[in-house]
């Protein structure tokens, strides 16, 4: 764990909690969903007509599509390198509720998102409850990063493609692959709403810069909660 030396009469100090490389994924997972959603939209419902001197106009959002989904493919592999190459907080174990107290801090946050409970569980990094959604939310990734090759090797003929994804239209018609990958499009957009606003609901009341750190990746932590931290820390090793 990264922080600045704490003086007796402070009482919270400065967390470097998440590393340039988790900001950056964070970032790109953005843009690219911003990217792939209006090019997607397009390519299944062509909304602009192409005029004489702009031909090839579905080839074009076709190829941003493709080069964000591939962009989107490479954030995703990343973040699998960081749930294990990746500090404490971003490390598999802060994400996979595997104790007692985990389901009982879940418990908590979910009082507390519906308004039952006055303030959030005091996490240094993510609560068990979001963390446990940014799971859910990497396995939907996967899907529509799968499926997005699947229609992508349909139309290059790749030979690597075939031997990796080829396979799948065999157990699941390509529609229904279209169709779930059309439809997560709008999964991704619900729960980017739902993100921006349980962030801010927590950053309100927790007080520890959340908003702020997904940009200069520190938070200000009160004393007690490090100690806590580093106490829970030599408990599991």
């Amino acid at each position: 764990m990264s922080t600045q030396p704490i003086a007796a009469s402070e009482t919270c100090a400065p967390v470097y909690v998440w590393q340039y490389p988790l900001r950056l994924i964070h970032w790109g997972i953005v843009i690219s969903i911003g990217a792939l959603s209006v090019t997607g939209y397009y390519i299944h419902d062509p909304f602009i007509y192409g005029l004489s001197n702009r031909p090839f106009l579905m080839g074009w959002f076709r190829f941003v599509h493709e080069v964000f989904g591939m962009l989107f493919l490479s954030l995703l592999l990343l973040r699998l390198y960081l749930f294990f190459g990746g500090n404490k907080w971003e490390g598999w174990r802060q994400y996979i509720p595997l104790k007692k107290a985990h389901f009982q801090e879940m418990g908590n946050m979910a009082k507390f998102y519906l308004f039952i409970r006055p303030k959030p569980v005091a996490k240094i990094g993510h609560n068990h409850m979001a963390a446990l959604s940014y799971v859910g939310l990497y396995g939907l990734i996967a899907i529509e990063c799968i499926t997005g090759l699947v229609m992508y090797q349909r139309l290059s003929h790749n030979a690597f493609l075939l031997v990796l994804v080829g396979w799948i239209p065999r157990l699941i018609n390509v529609q229904a692959l279209r169709l779930i990958h059309f439809f997560l499009m709008y999964v991704f957009i619900a729960f980017g709403i739902f993100h921006v606003h349980l962030a801010m609901l927590v950053s309100r009341f927790e007080k520890h810069g959340l908003m702020d750190s997904i940009f200069i990746g520190y938070k200000v932590i009160p004393v007690e909660e490090i100690e806590a931290d580093r106490e829970e820390e030599t408990v599991q090793h």
